[in-house]
């Protein structure tokens, strides 16, 4: 049985596609929603002997500004998301760095190696988003600005770290930045819950290096699609518990950046700003003292949530 979509303002289900569009744009309401979708209109399977429920070819459409999921039986964890915005910035592939965070990245380095293909800033924060800067810049209405994650390198035997995401894909209609994330596979628990604020975090750096070209640029929309999208039995009861919560009790975490934390030079070289490297010493002196998780939080306020949404602990 389907619970009740509250903040739906409708549902496009079709033999292609399954799409939640809101009226009400919290994300975690969002998720609520997304696990739902996947028991009612999903199914069973086990890939790699692991029992999951999965959906295909998913899609939320989500507020850049409103990007975390958040809840009592699942509070986000800030600390994972400030050590791997760091290490994302960093653009370092070696696994010593995000160990101090989660030991998730242990079990699928590359064989003979210390290194993971899915470090995002790696894949991105080069050639790739400065095509889609530059593509933006030369046309408004250009089709091309798209930047690609997976790549037919990562097509080899004994690969356990088959990146998840495709592209990006940014355009502006009616003077909005709009970005589609499309995803081959994603996990809602391991991966959606801190892809959607990092994708966020993209977005808006990209609208803040356009908006001075075209001044009546807004903030448009992000579109997170996946052609499986899905969730593993270890987490079937914790669902069970994220279904069952009011929202109504917990405000959204909001992100809003006024400054990029990177940049390109005129040469076209990536460079972190002062802000960016400000924010990753700050992660790094949290990492090394006997931190809490409100610390973590506290710490990214200053950088890119609004302070007055703060106040669920």
């Amino acid at each position: 049985m389907i619970r009740n979509f509250r903040y739906v303002k409708s549902i496009i289900v079709t033999e292609f596609l399954i799409m939640i569009i809101y009226k009400d744009r919290s994300f975690s309401t969002q998720f609520q929603d997304l696990i739902a979708l996947i028991n009612a209109g999903g199914s069973e399977s086990q890939p790699r002997d692991l029992k999951v429920r999965e959906l295909a070819l998913g899609q939320v459409n989500i507020d850049p500004t409103n990007a975390f999921a958040d809840f009592e039986s699942r509070k986000f964890n800030f600390k994972y998301f400030a050590g791997e915005l760091a290490w994302y910035m960093n653009r370092d592939c070696n696994i010593d760095y995000i160990n101090q965070f989660s030991g998730f990245w242990k079990g699928i380095t590359n064989p003979g190696t210390n290194e993971i293909n899915s470090n995002y800033g790696n894949l991105l924060f080069g050639d790739q988003l400065k095509w889609v800067r530059d593509s933006l810049l030369k046309d408004q209405n250009t089709r091309q600005a798209i930047a690609f994650l997976n790549q037919p390198k990562f097509q080899f035997e004994g690969n356990k770290d088959f990146v998840c995401t495709m592209y990006l894909n940014f355009w502006i209609r009616n003077n909005k930045l709009n970005m589609k994330v499309q995803m081959r596979s994603n996990d809602i628990f391991y991966g959606l819950t801190y892809d959607a604020p990092f994708f966020a975090f993209v977005h808006q750096h990209m609208y803040l290096w356009l908006k001075d070209t075209y001044t009546d640029l807004r903030l448009g929309t992000y579109h997170h699609c996946a052609d499986n999208i899905h969730y593993y039995e270890q987490h079937f009861s914790l669902a069970d518990s994220i279904l069952n919560e009011d929202l109504d009790l917990r405000r959204p975490y909001r992100m809003e950046l006024t400054e990029p934390f990177f940049v390109y030079d005129k040469d076209g070289n990536y460079h972190l700003t002062s802000k960016g490297m400000m924010f990753i010493n700050s992660v790094n002196r949290l990492v090394g003292s006997d931190s809490k998780m409100n610390d973590y939080r506290d710490m990214i306020t200053q950088y890119m949530l609004t302070s007055s949404e703060v106040e669920n602990v």
